[in-house]
């Protein structure tokens, strides 16, 4: 029993995609070189165009459920340890009803590595695929769960096509990769046509981490990559912002997911004084107009999703009251969960019911525009609510 007095929708969760998906569901000449899960002697592996892509140990979680403190784990693991609910539906509204979870955003495991593979029909049909299979899995419940699409990188014109296909599916919103191409980057005219996609089917533009055509490690050492893996997010907001995207594209939203929700505060306030000071040497903008505001366009089209991040709760008055809300990260190791609605409250300490609310629930439902309640009748009765 959640100890919140509201039930929680989480903006970033999971799926763990089965063994078969693309091997049954890709187009026959690509097949021999799909990706799936093979079992070695040191545990079940990933495998896609005959080379091994890593291990599945931090997907294989259940025992958080036995020990939810238990913080060691590796790339070892095995598929039987998968918990169910990553890939049948029935199972995992089982479990986001024992975690008092009303609806879940949902995203890919296995292909956040795909955006960085190298042929692009490839990568498409490996998107198109997985696209179909999450919005089967969705349309068990579609009430409860909610898909987020891999829209493929590399030619804007197929990600259009897909991102309007799969906004028919009913899809709540795109996920492209965290780092546009060097040479064009997603200010360019190129781009013009997906943005205006996004906008006219409502669309989200969701940067989540991991998923890169190019790395989103720097130095090697993994404690300092995984701490810092939101700096490629970071540029590619703060580009979008100055290049004039939101201005050109009023109703496009872009969500920095799984980089917890902080970092804004490294670089909102820079980036103010900075277009402020910097447009003699560094020229007039081209994009953004001169007497706009950097974070007052950022409070006005962009989200961030946390899973353990008391500073930005404490500091949401500076990144945006609506700008932050939670996800799960089901089933990774490193998520919120199990005891989600514990875990949370731990980190509301002092924080006004009406903000855990809008934190916990509330700005992902109205940042996605899912077909969920958002007023007071949300709340449930309990001593906290009295409080």
């Amino acid at each position: 029993m959640s100890p919140l007095p509201f039930k929680l929708v989480s903006a970033d969760s999971h799926i763990v995609e089965p063994a078969d998906l693309w091997t049954t569901r890709l187009p026959a000449k690509f097949r021999e070189g799909a990706p799936t899960i093979q079992s070695t002697p040191d545990g079940d592996r990933i495998y896609s165009s005959g080379k091994q892509r890593g291990g599945i140990g931090l997907m294989a979680t259940k025992k958080k459920y036995t020990d939810p403190d238990d913080l060691y784990f590796t790339m070892d693991g095995k598929w039987e340890d998968v918990p169910v609910g990553s890939y049948e539906p029935d199972a995992r509204v089982r479990e986001m009803d024992k975690e008092g979870i009303e609806a879940e955003v949902l995203y890919t495991t296995l292909g956040l590595s795909m955006f960085g593979m190298r042929y692009v029909e490839f990568r498409t049909a490996c998107c198109i695929s997985f696209n179909d299979w999450l919005a089967e899995f969705c349309s068990a419940a579609p009430k409860r769960l909610y898909g987020v699409a891999m829209i493929p990188p590399g030619d804007p014109e197929i990600a259009t096509a897909e991102l309007e296909r799969c906004a028919r599916l009913g899809m709540r919103a795109a996920m492209v990769s965290i780092d546009g191409e060097e040479e064009r980057g997603y200010g360019h005219p190129d781009y013009a046509r997906l943005w205006r996609a996004a906008e006219e089917h409502n669309m989200p533009i969701s940067l989540h981490v991991a998923a890169s055509t190019n790395t989103y490690t720097r130095c090697g050492n993994a404690f300092a990559d995984f701490s810092l893996g939101f700096t490629p997010t970071m540029y590619s907001v703060a580009e979008m912002i100055f290049e004039g995207l939101f201005e050109r594209h009023p109703g496009l939203k872009v969500i920095s997911v799984e980089n917890d929700a902080a970092w804004p505060l490294a670089m909102l306030e820079r980036m103010d004084d900075r277009f402020l000071r910097d447009q003699g040497w560094a020229g007039k903008s081209k994009g953004l107009s001169p007497e706009l505001v950097p974070s007052d366009v950022f409070r006005a089209h962009v989200a961030c999703s946390f899973m353990r991040d008391r500073t930005a709760i404490l500091c949401r008055e500076i990144i945006g009251r609506g700008n932050i809300m939670w996800g799960s990260d089901y089933p990774h190791f490193d998520g919120g969960w199990p005891n989600c609605g514990q875990l949370l409250a731990d980190q509301f300490e002092g924080v006004p019911l009406e903000d855990q609310i809008r934190i916990g629930r509330t700005n992902a439902i109205e940042f996605y525009d899912l077909p969920l309640e958002t007023d007071v009748e949300s709340v449930q009765d309990s001593p906290a609510t009295a409080a």
